[in-house]
């Protein structure tokens, strides 16, 4: 009985909050939908692999701003998975030329993001389509931006305003708010219930 008059107020607690949330949690989860993302990640976590995972992030964009002209996240998708050995010998050109003699690997998959602060907007925690470089070992910490659309692309002449509908920009351009911090909990735990 203790059980009970603990667990149904609890339980209504919950079903409350997520039932107030959800629609934000489900404007986030259309915004992962819409994005392409770029994630690098550095055989370590010595200066010089940081150093050298920031400079093939600057070739790789340097080298690839042409490459991704779709016009739709799928059709970017599907250049990226077309060029995945392609990518591969553009990054490992760099790394060689680097004096480095780790291998890299490109996937190109969806992943799940903790939230990301940029300068002009916030992206919410989620699962997003990838283009993941990773370095060696991949043991370093991380790097990622967005190629679709592409707005950390050199060439860049696009906003994320001309792809995401208003209810979508309202979210991004709040900042880092306490909703954010709801919408990774309830992403998180779903990540990990989907694999």
């Amino acid at each position: 009985m203790k059980t009970y008059k603990i667990f149904l107020p609890l339980f209504m607690i919950l079903t409350l909050t997520l039932s107030f949330f959800q629609p934000i949690i489900a404007t986030s989860e259309d915004i992962s939908n819409k994005v392409l993302r770029l994630h690098i990640l550095a055989n370590s976590d010595s200066t010089e692999d940081q150093n050298l995972k920031l400079g093939l992030k600057n070739y790789f964009l340097e080298n690839t701003s042409d490459l991704f002209s779709g016009k739709t996240l799928e059709e970017n998708i599907e250049i990226a998975k077309k060029n995945t050995l392609a990518l591969e010998v553009l990054c490992n050109k760099f790394i060689t030329e680097s004096g480095y003699d780790y291998e890299t690997k490109v996937i190109v998959d969806k992943e799940y993001f903790d939230t990301r602060v940029y300068d002009d907007f916030t992206l919410p925690a989620g699962v997003y389509n990838s283009i993941k470089i990773v370095i060696g070992e991949g043991s370093g910490h991380n790097w990622w931006c967005i190629v679709f659309p592409s707005v950390c692309l050199y060439s860049c002449s696009e906003s994320m305003s001309d792809y995401l509908t208003e209810e979508e920009m309202e979210l991004i351009s709040d900042g880092y708010t306490p909703k954010f911090k709801i919408i990774e909990i309830y992403e998180k735990i779903k990540s990990r219930l989907n694999q």
